[in-house]
């Protein structure tokens, strides 16, 4: 066997080698759900009105997650309020 030839097998294994190790620690460093590259699994919104008993879609944190209707109805006071009542029932259920 050629020394050209052995030493191509040896630098292959070498590769070989290092690619799997390389892989391994990634691997465990970045968990098996993280992509390369991409945006880890994201928890929906909870996008409901923070008014008890109303089954509307609020328009998200940027308004507070109050609806429309309660947005015309209710002062800013009371949709602090309702928010504050919101966060307290949730922080009892956990």
């Amino acid at each position: 066997m050629p020394a050209n030839q052995r030493l191509s097998t040896l630098l292959d294994r070498f590769v070989d080698q290092l690619a799997g190790e390389i892989a391994t620690r990634a691997r465990r460093q970045f968990g098996p759900g993280a992509g390369f590259g991409k945006r880890g699994a994201r928890q929906k919104l909870d996008m409901r009105c923070r008014v008890e008993g109303c089954k509307n879609r609020s328009r998200g944190p940027r308004f507070g997650y109050i609806c429309d209707v309660h947005q015309a109805k209710l002062s800013k006071r009371e949709q602090q309020a309702a928010r504050d009542a919101f966060n307290e029932k949730r922080a009892r259920r956990a």
